[in-house]
């Protein structure tokens, strides 16, 4: 049987190339997948809590006077005045005083959370409430946050290699594969 392909070396490391490229972009889409879908379920997670949390507090004596509530705020950066929005879950009453509800579910409602703790500060400054509290949805217990008289990120998310590993080898399989089709 006459070659259809004569043996070329560029042709064999063009297709190895070109299927870790493949690989790599199959790597990247099934990655990009994973992250969607895991931050779909924390969100229905996280509202799935938050529903939680508005018949607790009420069971427990505190009137909720509003959901998801902005609070428009300003930092001064070099001299400039550059203006941000906070969201707290809920603004509450009981015995007369106002606070703000916070509601977490899995690590980050543990108050000692890095980001926990600086979101609650914040809330305490922007919304002007002498109370605040954080609702471990997960446990169904609130947390009474105190703030000190005191002067005063993001927790980086972990990356997963997994997805652009297998993508990358996917590449090289599919490259192997051509190289023995085309040089049996």
């Amino acid at each position: 049987m006459p070659d259809l392909l004569p043996f070329r070396p560029w042709f064999l490391v063009a297709a190895i190339l070109l299927c870790l490229a493949l690989g790599g972009w199959l790597g990247s889409r099934v990655r990009r997948f994973w992250m969607r879908r895991r931050l779909a379920r924390r969100w229905g997670r996280a509202r799935q809590g938050e529903a939680q949390a508005c018949g607790w507090l009420e069971r427990h004596g505190f009137t909720v006077l509003d959901e998801q509530v902005n609070q428009p705020s300003m930092l001064i950066v070099d001299g400039e005045e550059s203006p941000f929005t906070v969201r707290a879950d809920y603004l509450v009453e009981r015995n007369g005083v106002r606070a703000v509800v916070e509601v977490k579910t899995g690590a980050v409602a543990d108050p000692s959370s890095r980001a926990t703790r600086r979101q609650i500060l914040e809330y305490a400054r922007v919304y002007g409430v002498t109370e605040v509290y954080l609702f471990d949805a997960d446990a169904q217990r609130l947390h009474h946050i105190g703030i000190p008289a005191m002067p005063g990120g993001v927790i980086p998310t972990p990356r997963t290699a997994w997805p652009v590993v297998v993508g990358f080898a996917s590449g090289a399989a599919l490259g192997g594969i051509a190289a023995w089709w085309l040089l049996r």
